[in-house]
């Protein structure tokens, strides 16, 4: 190797170096990184999590086009509004960590869907509240187990969520669709 290409090596690596020490930094300073792992419970909740809320939303609003009962519009905009934050907030967290979520309502999410766009009136009422119920007593276990979790920001996610799942169940386990549509709504807790 002669003096010019010794040269022109040598001004390689001294405009590499930097670069390479740089994507180094920053992916050590990743928030993935920074927090520590994610187990694979993690990982399972974060994916279980997004889906669950997505499938409360999704069925939702198929509530507010489709009931004429003010206590189950009521419970459905309340639904979507908080579940859609939740969302946001899983998103990102799933992202921090380098999980892949889908956006989009699973099989479940679509079956239960067309079923209950089948439905009108007291039916499609009573319809709606048996799969609310059903599905955030698997969210209240979910979130629960999620909020045992060593990893602390996903436990403490988990551990502040679960009020307001308990409350959307209570107002499932309230409601009676048999109740007119001109019926206030209830008031939401302070």
């Amino acid at each position: 190797m002669d003096l010019t290409q010794a040269s022109i090596l040598l001004g390689i690596l001294a405009l590499a170096t930097p670069v390479i020490y740089y994507q180094l930094k920053d992916r050590a300073r990743h928030p993935a990184r920074i927090h520590g792992g994610i187990s694979k419970d993690d990982r399972r909740f974060l994916r279980r999590a997004v889906t669950v809320s997505t499938t409360e939303v999704t069925l939702s609003q198929l509530a507010l086009k489709t009931s004429a009962t003010a206590l189950v519009q009521y419970m459905a905009k309340r639904i979507v509004d908080d579940c859609t934050q939740l969302n946001r907030t899983l998103t990102s967290l799933a992202r921090r960590y380098r999980v892949n979520v889908s956006a989009e309502p699973g099989p479940d999410a679509q079956h239960k869907a067309k079923q209950l766009r089948a439905l009108r009136g007291s039916a499609f009422d009573q319809a709606y509240d048996a799969v609310i119920l059903e599905d955030h007593l698997k969210a209240i276990v979910l979130f629960a187990e999620a909020a045992r979790s060593a990893n602390a920001e996903i436990s403490g996610f988990a551990q502040a969520t679960l009020p307001t799942l308990d409350l959307h169940l209570k107002m499932a386990e309230e409601l009676d669709p048999r109740v007119s549509a001109t019926a206030s709504p209830p008031l939401p807790p302070m």
